[in-house]
């Protein structure tokens, strides 16, 4: 019998190799994503810290090293693993929500404080993000009365820390600001967000009652770096700065939201103080492309919308976090749940790819199946 015939061929009952989990290769990505670096010293980035009167704190920031670079030692890691934290709207019920959105939150979506207590009790929320879109004249022009007494319910409703998000109209977010940041003086959250028509008005709120404060640019490296400076003479702390250089989703311009997260964290590392500050995105504008939330029957190519969807924000969330996204604003809860576990695992171990080789031979290791 010819030798090659020799060779055993597969039986069906021998056990098939484990399917490896899909986002594995992230791993790889981690590696190449910050090699620009170059070295291994680093300077340690300021930390922001969110807390309720009743003690319940959440802490983003702090890094000492790149992202997810858990290979340097025990005394080299970042102390603190990316942070989630849910959208929930004041109109949700008569917003044109993506049917996976809607799906999720059906029985909740007319009550902003059930849908905050939902998101802590089903999907384990560590931090809300309270959008108040009611109070523009563009939609339901709601006095900012409204707007506050649902904040304060939802308040009441929840012990995790509450962002306090904004409608995009420049004179109501600004009055909006006023009475919201009054009424949480006990607690420490964060004002997002203050962009160049409002930061004059809006940190000087976050200093008078102690709140972090957002400071949302527009894919501008320089002008990130300005009114992190302006925020500085208006006597905002250091502690209390955020930023956001805006998130692009993908498909439309991701990836320069993800070389301006990049720069911005790797310069930090690198000693640039005017850069050394926490990193949140929106992540939740995945939902804006037309890819996450296009029904199936107008294009049946593209598959399972309820599964399309969140997959397009776990991908756009998981492609900052690898850059120094430190806060993520995300919109469904399990693709919130999904990124949450998967950072964790990429937070605590040390991948096995890199284990077997060693991490200088990252190139050349074989992913084992």
């Amino acid at each position: 019998m010819n030798e090659k015939n020799d060779e055993k061929l597969p039986n069906e009952n021998d056990q098939k190799p484990s399917k490896p989990k899909w986002w594995k290769p992230f791993w790889i990505l981690i590696a190449i994503s910050m090699v620009g670096s170059g070295v291994f010293i680093y300077y340690i980035l300021l930390h922001g810290e969110f807390v309720r009167s009743n003690g319940k704190r959440a802490v983003i920031g702090g890094e000492v090293v790149p992202p997810f670079y858990n290979f340097l030692g025990l005394d080299k890691r970042n102390p603190h693993p990316p942070l989630i934290t849910y959208d929930v709207f004041d109109m949700g019920s008569e917003m044109m929500l993506p049917k996976p959105i809607k799906q999720e939150y059906k029985d909740v979506l007319a009550s902003p404080p059930e849908w905050a207590k939902f998101a802590v009790d089903k999907f384990g929320a560590e931090c809300i993000t309270f959008h108040s879109l009611g109070i523009d004249p563009g939609t339901l022009d709601w006095p900012i009365s409204k707007s506050k007494k649902i904040f304060e319910d939802i308040l009441q409703a929840v012990d995790v820390p509450v962002i306090i998000g904004c409608s995009g109209n420049k004179e109501k977010d600004v009055e909006m600001f006023k009475e919201l940041a009054a009424v949480s003086e006990s607690e420490v959250l964060m004002l997002s967000a203050a962009d160049k028509a409002t930061w004059e008005d809006v940190i000087p709120l976050a200093v008078k009652y102690d709140h972090n404060c957002l400071l949302w640019t527009s894919l501008d490296l320089n002008n990130q770096i300005k009114m992190n400076k302006d925020a500085l003479e208006l006597g905002l702390p250091k502690n209390r700065i955020v930023m956001d250089p805006t998130c692009a989703t993908l498909g439309y311009g991701m990836e320069y939201s993800f070389s301006i997260y990049q720069r911005m964290r790797i310069a930090g590392l690198l000693g640039e103080t005017d850069l050394a500050y926490p990193i949140s995105g929106g992540t939740t504008n995945a939902w804006g492309a037309r890819e996450a939330w296009m029904s199936e029957k107008r294009m049946p190519q593209w598959g399972l919308r309820k599964y399309r969807g969140p997959i397009w924000e776990i991908i756009n969330a998981l492609s900052l976090t690898l850059v120094g996204l430190d806060l993520a604003m995300m919109f469904h809860p399990i693709a919130a749940k999904h990124v949450k576990e998967i950072t964790a695992q990429f937070f605590a171990e040390i991948p096995k790819v890199m284990e077997d080789k060693g991490y200088y031979d990252w190139v050349s290791a074989r992913i084992k199946r």
